[in-house]
């Protein structure tokens, strides 16, 4: 069993208040726990309760983790310092994320923890914290794999996908659609041996590839977790080029992809629970329109799916 925990769904900053209280206010954070291993995508403000609650249900047993950054903006990385288990000597996590070429991830992650930005310094943490940088590559956490696919969005960005016995989880991180294209690091792709470049390519077929690519990597995923921070309506009135996706997108690489459930998720900081809920009844219009069988929900903080 996969078992899927949502600590932070907002994006771009958090958002407390009244208006996002049903869906909660905290940036991305997403706890995955496959048998006894401790899974983490992202590290945004949500990190930090669900710090507080590792440590309420440990009984002062170490705990151990891994922590998968998709990419190294703010929202994404906020909750690091206020990550409680962080600080404890016996505690182990090990934090992949990108590199970028002139900064690795540890540098990055003790940068907004510098005096300038924060009182207590990285050093400061005295867990057992190692930095692994990733590309495009498979690694083994107990019996679950976690594979790492190259994302469209601004910089270096990464999404996930969880692999554990018969089920899996994918969680794109910030995506937008290809035909807005940001280079930097998919400047070629190779398909069955074929290498397209952006530059050398139809724009078309070159990001119809990269959307099969995707498709490929969620192929089949029990549950695909999908930026979905615009209305379609809004991407195209001003939001190009912002990094993010609106809900048409996502349905079409979740039904290409067979996925069998779609959450979505990066809701917008102007968006109240109202306008969340209205972007959910409009997908699902848009899902029975299309004639699909797909379940479609939006990520609600504190709440629990168990893939079994």
């Amino acid at each position: 069993m996969i078992k899927v925990q949502f600590w932070g769904v907002r994006g771009s900053i958090p958002t407390p208040g009244r208006e996002t209280i049903r869906y909660g206010g905290d940036t991305t954070c997403i706890e995955i726990r496959t048998g006894n291993e401790l899974i983490i995508l992202d590290a945004g403000s949500g990190l930090r309760r669900l710090g507080l609650d590792l440590l309420s249900h440990t009984k002062d047993q170490p705990i151990k983790g891994h922590i998968f950054i998709t990419h190294t903006h703010w929202d994404h990385i906020q909750g690091f310092p206020f990550f409680t288990p962080a600080f404890i000597q016996e505690n182990l996590f090990i934090i992949h994320g990108p590199h970028y070429d002139d900064k690795y991830l540890h540098q990055i992650l003790a940068g907004q923890m510098a005096t300038e930005y924060f009182p207590i310094p990285i050093d400061f943490m005295s867990a057992h914290l190692d930095f692994i940088g990733l590309s495009e590559e498979k690694i083994k956490i107990g019996k679950a794999t976690v594979s790492s696919i190259h994302v469209n969005h601004p910089g270096i960005a990464l999404g996930y996908r969880v692999d554990y016995q018969d089920k899996a989880v994918v969680f794109t991180g910030d995506h937008e659609p290809y035909h807005f294209f940001h280079a930097d690091p998919i400047e070629q792709l190779e398909v069955n041996g074929e290498i397209l470049s952006a530059e050398t390519t139809d724009i078309e077929r070159f990001t119809e590839k990269l959307d099969q690519k995707l498709v490929d990597f969620a192929q089949d995923a029990d549950l695909l977790i999908f930026d979905t921070a615009y209305t379609y309506d809004q991407y195209q009135n001003g939001k190009k080029g912002w990094g993010h996706s609106y809900p048409e997108y996502a349905v079409k690489i979740a039904a290409q992809a067979n996925a069998k459930a779609l959450a979505l998720t990066h809701h917008d900081p102007t968006d109240t629970d109202d306008c969340v809920e209205a972007k959910v009844a409009h997908t699902l219009q848009h899902i029975q329109q299309q004639g699909l069988n797909m379940e479609c929900f939006a990520a609600k903080v504190g709440e629990v799916i168990n893939l079994d």
